[in-house]
């Protein structure tokens, strides 16, 4: 199957909201939530994702390597796919469940916070890695791949602007207790609970909607042993391409997961915005969405991925500190006004819609690095390579969480009593601090060297095999 209706796009697209949803929620509100609101230790809270984060490792590779070798009636992915919003929902609701009068102790909140988060990524690691790597086999057309990831990642990145919608818009109003609305703690549950509705919807369209593409395509041959799968694995990930993506993208999950992690806390305490403002930057992601899914299929028609990965990375990083940095040589409104938030938004724009580009971009190199691993091994692992993309997401929320919780850690951060000059600290990591982080992928990324003319002769010898 090549050329996919628009249908089938929409369809299958559908399937990136709860992801979408549950990054949202984990970037900005998880470690807000816990070490602001709950009053868990802000240490402690990036430990307990960091601790899911280490089970991902595990779970998300060999959930791609059994969807790969899975053969029933309903395909290699959708079995798992079907039953992955039982876990999913139940973890998210009642990561949010805990209240401040519940006087639970530190060590409490801590196994409550770990067991939940774990829960909740199990079950997005269920649906989200076999999702992902139907969609990276259902063609394997060099552009063709890119539209479809392009058009996941643009649903996905309108579920988490649409799910933050609520939360700044509706749930997080300011009332005249909580005038920074963020700080109401009666707020949280019935967010949540909104979000997981809207996971299950999601889950069980995208996969029923789906099913009957699973007819063209291909059955897993050969045996299911351990040492099999151990050789098979270790073939896939040593393939130097894909050593390039993973390293890249673990760096860019490092700065950009830190950058977000800290987002609602320097909005918060630096910036002095209120819920009811923070909404406000919200179109300004949507409209960098949707800018994002219009330029990305027409730049791959005039460039090579790796150059429009490159170029992408330069420009966040070079964007990411602008509005610190024009704070400190005096050119910024007035904090916490309306005239700072549009001034920040001229930076924003650009630089949230060139990180999307790269993140559309790299989607779809990891099906163009699975034809090149079919090539030399004569196997489709979809599965365990694009298990590294779920993984990366979930980088950016865990490593980049775990380390802004030890930086409010570091800094003493009081979330009732806290300073100007923490406040300052926050800002500068999130701003000056990613940039630095950012000249890491942009040097892994440079020796990436599958392009598109490459691509072509990996698909016509494997035309010639088959």
């Amino acid at each position: 199957m090549t050329e996919l209706s628009t249908k089938f796009k929409i369809n299958y697209s559908i399937g990136a909201i709860p992801n979408g949803i549950k990054t949202d929620t984990f970037t900005f509100f998880l470690l807000f939530f816990y070490s602001n609101i709950i009053g868990l230790n802000p240490g402690l809270a990036g430990l307990a994702i960091f601790i899911a984060l280490c089970i991902d490792a595990v779970t998300d590779p060999l959930m791609g390597t059994i969807s790969d070798r899975t053969n029933t009636r309903y395909g290699r992915r959708h079995p798992y796919m079907m039953i992955s919003f039982i876990p999913m929902s139940l973890g998210y609701i009642l990561l949010f469940a805990p209240r401040q009068d519940w006087e639970m102790s530190q060590n409490d909140l801590f196994i409550w916070m770990t067991i939940f988060t774990v829960m909740t990524r199990l079950g997005m690691t269920l649906f989200d890695i076999p999702h992902r790597s139907f969609g990276g086999e259902i063609t394997k057309n060099y552009k063709e791949r890119t539209l479809l990831m392009s058009w996941r990642e643009m649903i996905g990145w309108v579920a988490g602007l649409s799910n933050a919608f609520l939360g700044y818009g509706v749930f997080f109003a300011s009332t005249s207790l909580y005038p920074k609305g963020q700080l109401n703690p009666d707020a949280y549950f019935p967010f949540a609970l909104t979000g997981a509705a809207l996971m299950i919807l999601t889950v069980l369209y995208s996969s029923f909607t789906t099913l009957n593409e699973n007819k063209s395509l291909s059955r897993w041959e050969g045996s299911i042993t351990l040492k099999q799968i151990i050789q098979e694995l270790l073939f896939a990930i040593g393939n130097k391409s894909f050593l390039i993506f993973f390293f890249g993208n673990l760096f860019i999950s490092l700065a950009w997961g830190l950058s977000n992690s800290l987002t609602l806390f320097v909005n918060t305490y630096f910036w002095q915005f209120e819920a009811t403002q923070i909404k406000y930057f919200l179109p300004v992601y949507l409209i960098s969405t949707l800018s994002a899914f219009y330029l990305t299929p027409r730049l791959v028609n005039l460039f090579d991925k790796r150059f429009i990965v490159l170029m992408s990375i330069f420009l966040v990083g070079l964007l990411s500190p602008a509005a610190f940095v024009m704070f400190n040589l005096g050119f910024t409104p007035e904090k916490g006004s309306y005239n700072l938030i549009f001034f920040i938004s001229m930076f924003l724009f650009f630089l949230i819609t060139f990180n999307i580009v790269g993140n559309m971009v790299r989607d779809s190199m990891v099906g163009d690095i699975a034809d090149e691993v079919e090539l030399t091994s004569g196997k489709r692992q979809e599965g365990i390579l694009f298990a590294t993309v779920g993984f990366m997401q979930k980088l950016n929320t865990g490593i980049g969480s775990f380390f802004a919780g030890q930086v409010l850690n570091f800094i003493n951060f009081d979330r009732l009593n806290h300073t100007e000059e923490q406040a300052f600290t926050l800002a500068f990591v999130q701003g000056p601090i990613t940039a630095m982080l950012m000249l890491i992928p942009f040097i892994i990324f440079y020796q990436y060297s599958l392009s598109a003319e490459k691509h072509k002769r990996i698909i016509a010898s494997l035309r010639i095999k088959s």
